[in-house]
């Protein structure tokens, strides 16, 4: 290896790039080249040719400092941090002074309150600033086991919902689920989509995590019953939906109460003004905001002016949104839930959208986010999301995902965290064509900040922990207050049987499938078998061995549970979430899809186009659910290993209902 390949592996390493991987498999894959000097400039490191990588190291031996640049410490614990001798100054969130003093060999902070500092100081070699988060000692935990339900907002049928399903529907099914006794009910992420964006409709490329999905905005007097067809059609629901708003909104300028839109206008965050005149600017240049005029590149004036009176429509489709899902929060928690509503936040989002828009200063350069193959996709995944790099995001004392985190939380009782292995390390795609590689992310510091988040809102945090897990990783997340995420038919042993139910990890939250795995009747009969082949992922032969493979999973999980050869698809769900609900794990939660008997899967993941994504309906329409046997059939089976919020009246869950 050469003196130049030294010196880039160097800079790699101290910047936190890994010089190599284990696989699914474990094989070894060492970073190119391409690959470091890719995410390096990713990182914000130029390190193009030699001579930059020279000056980049030598930049980083000046740049060394006697403070460190944050600090974590728990709530009521002094904390001691060597420092220079000179004067020192801690700063709370509202500006006001909390602690002063001069240091000599160190500084000796009291004990603080949960929430984030600034520690100013100086000495003879200059001035430094470091942050201080003080998190609690971990998020918020339940006092009792419970369990939930899961499903796709957008396959909810009903008599009036035009084809997809909205945040009526979601209050309406949460209090079913509520009076059956689960104590929570989980949707796909609902974050915006954005206007102008007429092609996505995964959930999971979002234009911005903190704002929120206006094809969801129920419409008053509805539109329509749902469709027969199995499939959503995007288009023809947008057209139908939207044309209606616009009518709404007419309506609401002439003769509409602008006291409570004023009032939230006035009281909701810069952010989501911000948001309001990206989507009335993408309304007229399109919604990749790198193709606008340079002077509308960035949020500012120029901005405002070219958004216009326009800006006032999103910024309204903001108050329905935002109203419409706190109505459902309290419709679950008056139902009887003692979570409510449990929502997920997306990877990242769309590099051409909002969120990267607002948020330049953080945002990694030339790569996206992505996994590498592992069980879920065995030719790996291209997520095309955009990455937040950490030193930018640390120097902005994380205020993105502390925004993201405070408006996620505001509205539910238990968050999920998607793909959060995000939290140590992270898998960056180059634009450039060079292989992926990981990059190392401050665990410690995103921990601290979810939690303190977590704490003030009294929101319990699961982190879906699937995939490449390095050693120490779930260790330190449920040592924060973080929830595991086990899906049932991956908790396996070398020889791929599948394990009992009582092996579950208590502190997680046990489910049979997600989203992005087969249905319990897909699992079963390997349909996702049949859907790797016809994308073209496996050969015929493959096909052959996934069959058999699957074959002896199935005889494990008849071992595990009882179940006798012949069981019918009804007694195969019923012995499968008996034994999910009897297991050890805090929380389970079983799918809807699985509890009316769904064949299809959601989404498969790593394709697009190959496999109708995002787009299957429910079966079962949402007023029918409260008298359906399989529902019925479901809820006793939980409730007769699981306590309903009834049999807990005097325990004090995390928190109680939003105002």
């Amino acid at each position: 290896m050469s003196e130049t390949d030294d010196q880039l592996r160097a800079l790699a390493q101290a910047h936190g790039v890994y010089l190599d991987f284990v696989d699914l498999h474990g094989t070894t894959h060492t970073a190119t080249q391409d690959t470091l000097r890719a995410l390096l400039r990713g990182l914000g490191v130029e390190a193009s040719s030699d001579a930059e990588v020279t000056e980049a190291l030598m930049w980083l031996d000046h740049a060394s400092s006697d403070m460190p640049k944050e600090q974590v410490v728990r709530a009521g614990e002094a904390l001691w941090i060597a420092a220079p001798e000179g004067s020192w100054t801690l700063v709370d969130e509202d500006g006001a002074i909390t602690a002063d003093g001069k240091a000599l060999n160190g500084i000796t902070l009291p004990a603080l309150e949960v929430g984030y500092y600034q520690l100013h100081t100086e000495c003879n070699a200059g001035a430094y600033e470091t942050l201080i988060l003080c998190r609690p000692p971990h998020a918020p935990e339940l006092p009792a086991p419970v369990w939930g339900a899961t499903g796709a907002l957008y396959g909810l049928r009903t008599h009036q919902n035009g084809g997809l399903g909205n945040y009526e529907d979601l209050g309406s099914v949460a209090e079913v689920l509520g009076q059956k006794g689960a104590q929570f009910f989980g949707v796909n992420p609902l974050h915006a989509i954005g206007w102008a964006e007429d092609d996505i409709i995964s959930p999971y490329s979002p234009s911005h995590r903190g704002m929120f999905n206006t094809d969801h905005i129920a419409i008053s007097g509805g539109l329509g019953a749902c469709p027969e067809s199995a499939l959503i059609d995007y288009p023809a629901f947008r057209s139908a939906q939207r044309m209606r708003l616009e009518e709404a909104f007419k309506a609401f300028k002439e003769e509409g109460d602008h006291a409570a839109f004023d009032a939230w206008s006035a009281r909701c965050s810069e952010d989501v003004h911000h948001f309001a005149t990206f989507e009335a600017i993408s309304e007229r240049h399109g919604f990749d905001f790198r193709t606008w005029p340079t002077a509308l590149q960035s949020p500012g004036s120029a901005a405002i002016k070219a958004a216009g009176t326009r800006a006032r429509f999103h910024l309204w489709l903001q108050w329905h949104s935002d109203t419409q899902i706190d109505a459902a929060h309290r419709q679950a928690r008056d139902a009887g839930m003692s979570l409510g509503l449990y929502l997920d936040l997306a990877v990242g989002p769309r590099p051409d959208g909002a969120e990267v828009w607002m948020n330049n200063d953080t945002i990694a350069r030339g790569v996206t986010i992505g996994a590498p193959p592992d069980h879920l996709s065995p030719e790996g995944q291209s997520w095309a999301l955009a990455a937040h790099a950490p030193g930018r995001l640390a120097a902005a004392a994380y205020t993105p995902l502390r925004s993201m985190l405070q408006t996620l939380m505001a509205k539910c009782g238990l968050l999920r965290i998607d793909h959060a292995l995000g939290l140590l390390r992270s898998f960056w795609i180059p634009d450039d064509g060079s292989p992926g590689g990981y990059i190392t992310q401050p665990l410690e510091s995103l921990l601290a900040v979810i939690t303190i988040e977590a704490h003030r809102a009294g929101c319990v945090v699961i982190g879906e922990d699937l995939g490449l897990v390095p050693d120490g990783f779930r260790s330190a997340m449920n040592e924060a207050g973080l929830y595991s995420y086990a899906v049932w038919q991956f908790e396996a042993n070398h020889l791929d049987e599948i394990r009992p139910a009582h092996t579950l990890p208590p502190f997680s939250l046990a489910c049979f499938g997600t989203h992005d795995t087969p249905t319990l009747n897909g699992f079963w009969y390997g349909n996702d078998v049949e859907w790797w082949h016809r994308v073209g992922w496996i050969t015929g032969r493959e096909r052959k061995c996934r069959h058999a493979h699957r074959s002896r999973q199935r005889a494990s999980l008849r071992q595990v549970t009882g179940l006798s050869p012949n069981a019918s698809p009804q007694t195969i769900s019923d012995t499968v979430q008996s034994a999910l609900a009897a297991s050890p794990a805090t929380l389970v939660s079983v799918q809807l899809d699985d509890v009316f008997g769904e064949l299809e899967a959601q989404n498969l993941p790593g394709t697009i186009d190959a496999h109708p994504n995002w787009r299957r309906r429910l079966g079962v329409e949402v007023e029918d659910m409260a008298g359906h046997p399989a529902l019925n059939r479901i809820a006793d089976v939980m409730n007769a290993h699981r306590p309903t919020r009834a049999d807990h009246d005097d325990i004090e869950y995390p928190k109680e209902v939003s105002a």
